[in-house]
């Protein structure tokens, strides 16, 4: 084999080992692929989260309750405080009157 002749050879490989990897490349880079990979990274840090958050759970209950009922009261705190302003009273609920019957328009007269 001749110098060109091994050269051309060398050439042919090199061009499939290019092709190969962008065809690599293109196949990593399709829109679904991109968006299984996005997929499958956030199903894996939600997994993390909520292992370690059920870790911390069972080590620490009480904790756990204190910081859910702050949240509740702090949630509340408008309510709570009517209530307290209020001095324990709970208002009497709205009397309802009979609702006003409604008046149609007969075919062809407009209102």
């Amino acid at each position: 084999m001749t110098d060109r002749e091994s050269a051309e050879v060398r050439i042919r490989e090199a061009r499939q080992r290019l092709f190969a990897t962008v065809g690599e490349v293109q196949a990593r880079l399709r829109p679904s692929a991109l968006a299984q990979g996005a997929v499958e990274s956030a199903a894996e840090g939600v997994a993390s989260v909520a292992r370690k958050g059920a870790e911390a759970v069972r080590k620490r209950p009480f904790a756990l309750a204190a910081v859910a009922g702050t949240i509740g009261l702090v949630m509340a705190r408008g309510w709570i405080a009517d209530i307290v302003r209020k001095g324990h009273e709970t208002g009497k609920p709205p009397v309802r009157s009979k609702p006003k019957p409604v008046v149609r328009a007969k075919k062809g007269q407009a209102k």
